[in-house]
């Protein structure tokens, strides 16, 4: 089963900053010689490899040690990147307790911007890793669908977040999150823009702190509830481009966030290509635990 991504090949390179495609045969070739220790795939398509190479501005060893590090955290964070079903029991009730979506327009700069926040803020009903994975649906369904990017913003809204949300965090889940945001996931990030900021806010800092190195934590930016943001309007992402709840032209966040999900459940054969082609990838022994682990996943109605 080949992984399909869905943007175009040639209109993505003619419009990329830095492209050789000498370079991604290149790469191609390295894979082809790896052992299966890395578990990077020998199958991997062009398109995969342009996303790695465009993240890394072309740095043909930056963009080795980026793969490296992309198959080896999704191998070791089953719970954030397999068994990406929508119709599952966890991501059913993420998505009602959750919204996001990659927004239809581009920040003042053109880049792509991620948007997630609470819909139900009963602390209760959050899990965090869920949460987390279908973010990362979300980054790479908007990676299929667009291709190698100049950047990517994150738009967090932490509107309802409370102390109880806090508890239910976990701290190897954390770790994992940034481990993969600041070294593996194939984009450019450019900022970090965390809206409605809530007194928790000091105690989720201490909570994260630890984990983000010092360029990630310079990405952040804080909006508190009562500012003016007639400046982020203009320099940062356009009204335009922002759902109604912040003062946007484009839908409310809900109607967005539907849409959302109707596209991740139209990727439904992508997930399942993507999932076994790293499985195919694994050392045999590795490979017979992860689908083990796989079956033991699997609900039955």
């Amino acid at each position: 089963m080949s992984v399909e991504l869905e943007f175009d090949y040639d209109k993505a390179t003619a419009s990329m900053d830095i492209f050789s495609q000498a370079d991604i045969d290149l790469l191609k070739e390295w894979t082809q010689n790896l052992d299966k220790s890395k578990y990077i795939p020998k199958d991997l398509s062009n398109k995969q490899l342009l996303l790695f190479y465009n993240a890394c501005y072309g740095d043909i060893e930056k963009t080795k040690t980026c793969m490296e590090k992309y198959y080896n955290y999704r191998k070791n964070a089953p719970e954030l990147f397999d068994n990406r079903v929508l119709d599952s029991e966890e991501l059913r009730l993420a998505s009602q307790v959750l919204e996001f979506s990659f927004l239809p327009e581009k920040s003042c700069e053109g880049y792509d911007i991620i948007y997630h926040r609470l819909h139900d803020t009963e602390p209760s009903k959050y899990h965090l890793e869920p949460g987390v994975k279908m973010l990362f649906m979300t980054v790479d369904a908007c990676l299929s669908k667009r291709g190698p990017q100049a950047g990517y913003i994150f738009l967090f809204d932490m509107r309802g977040v409370k102390l109880g949300h806090l508890t239910r965090v976990s701290l190897l889940t954390l770790r994992k999150f940034f481990l993969y945001i600041q070294e593996a996931m194939p984009v450019r990030m450019r900022a970090i823009h965390v809206l409605n900021t809530e007194p928790i806010l000091d105690k989720l800092m201490i909570l994260i702190r630890p984990f983000m190195e010092k360029k990630f934590f310079d990405m952040l930016k804080f909006h508190n509830k009562d500012e003016n943001l007639e400046k982020f309007y203009e320099t940062v992402i356009p009204r335009s481009a922002l759902p109604s709840d912040h003062g946007g032209s484009l839908p409310d966040t809900q109607t967005l966030h539907r849409a959302c999900i109707t596209q991740l459940r139209a990727l439904e054969p992508y997930w399942k290509a993507e999932e076994r082609q790293r499985l195919d990838a694994l050392p045999e022994k590795k490979r017979d635990r992860a689908i083990q682990r796989a079956f033991k996943n699997l609900e039955i109605d």
